[in-house]
């Protein structure tokens, strides 16, 4: 039989080859074309999520401000969730996946902060990270003792006013035995310097070391400066009666001067703001029974100086028993009009008391 001839074995052709790799290569194309759209699709579709989650929650225009408290210790992740709930953000998740992304995750400062949901959460998270805590702006008035200022403080939200007091009637509790000054009683009286300060949301230990600081800055070096027998405790005692006598500045150096007057001569001080002190409540006006109170601090019973200041002088004060006015008045009485009338004799003064009183 004749054989016959397949062309199972022949190789393809040049242009079979050729037709196959473009189809492939338009496959491959095709297929790419299909993963980046859907890679594309797949980043819009989270960074809209994400872009979503970083919107604010309301409008900014009517949202309230919040008081939020991050407690120290308080994990990135734990704020978000806090946040969220509170509704201050949309998603606590997001929040910790882009503190992450910011390497701040675990830098977030603790304290007290101004929130609303109307911040967007880049501008939450630089808050936190920033420490913008808030700010409590108090005035601590000339002359205020321990108790009026832990009134103050307390009603700011700032202290405990009993934990305040505690502390400030012992300095030994905050410095132990390392006061940085020498007195001779453990009171901080005297030595809580009255200005303006802003504080955060701290410690009564805190705050209690920040006037004694501000009194050494600014209190220190005036006194060291000049040039008294007095020592600087007993200037401070004499000063913080000073300021509580007047109202009016121009009769600080007077007032000082009749007390230093009174001291030279051996006489008792007999100062009512004194005996003010010792009282739990302020009267309006002293009775005679008042003044038989039992107290070093009654300076109608003892000589001299009581044992410490009666509230916390501020630097007029000081310097104006420092530099006490140069008169020989050994009296006064208040006139009724915020001033005093000034005498150098008891008959004088009785007289006056006839006038003003």
């Amino acid at each position: 039989m004749r054989s016959r001839k397949t062309s199972l074995g022949s190789a393809p052709s040049v242009e079979a080859l050729s037709s196959l790799r473009t189809r492939l290569i338009h496959l491959l194309q095709f297929l790419i074309g299909i993963i980046a759209w859907g890679v594309v699709l797949f980043v819009m579709v989270i960074g809209f999520r994400f872009g979503y989650y970083t919107l604010p929650m309301t409008d900014a225009q009517t949202a309230v401000e919040t008081v939020v408290t991050i407690p120290a210790g308080m994990t990135t992740r734990e704020i978000g969730r806090m946040l969220e709930e509170q509704q201050i953000i949309r998603s606590g998740e997001v929040f910790a996946l882009i503190s992450r992304a910011l390497g701040v995750d675990g830098s977030l400062m603790a304290g007290n902060y101004s929130l609303s949901p109307g911040m967007n959460l880049l501008e939450i998270i630089r808050r936190l990270r920033a420490g913008e805590v808030i700010t409590y702006r108090v005035t601590i008035p000339e002359g205020a003792n321990i108790r009026e200022i832990a009134t103050i403080l307390e009603n700011r939200g700032l202290v405990d006013r009993e934990r305040f007091i505690e502390l400030a009637m012992d300095s030994s509790l905050i410095y132990g035995d390392n006061f940085p000054l020498e007195k001779p009683i453990p009171s901080l009286e005297g030595y809580l310097y009255p200005d303006t300060y802003l504080f955060t949301d701290s410690s009564e230990e805190t705050i209690i070391k920040r006037m004694v600081d501000q009194f050494i800055k600014t209190v220190v070096p005036v006194v060291e400066q000049a040039e008294s027998k007095y020592s600087l405790h007993e200037i401070l005692t004499l000063a913080s009666i000073v300021e509580k006598e007047i109202i009016y500045h121009d009769e600080r150096a007077l007032v000082a001067a009749v007390y230093h007057n009174r001291l030279e001569q051996g006489m008792r001080l007999q100062a009512d703001p004194t005996i003010q002190y010792i009282l739990e409540r302020p009267v309006s006006r002293l009775l005679y029974s008042h003044l038989q109170i039992e107290s070093p601090y009654n300076t109608y019973r003892n000589d001299g100086l009581p044992p410490g200041p009666i509230g916390n002088p501020g630097i007029r004060s000081i310097e104006a028993v420092l530099n006490p006015a140069d008169v020989d008045y050994l009296f006064f009485v208040a006139r009724g009009d915020g001033r005093h009338h000034f005498s150098r004799t008891f008959a004088e003064h009785v007289d006056a008391r006839r006038m003003y009183q």
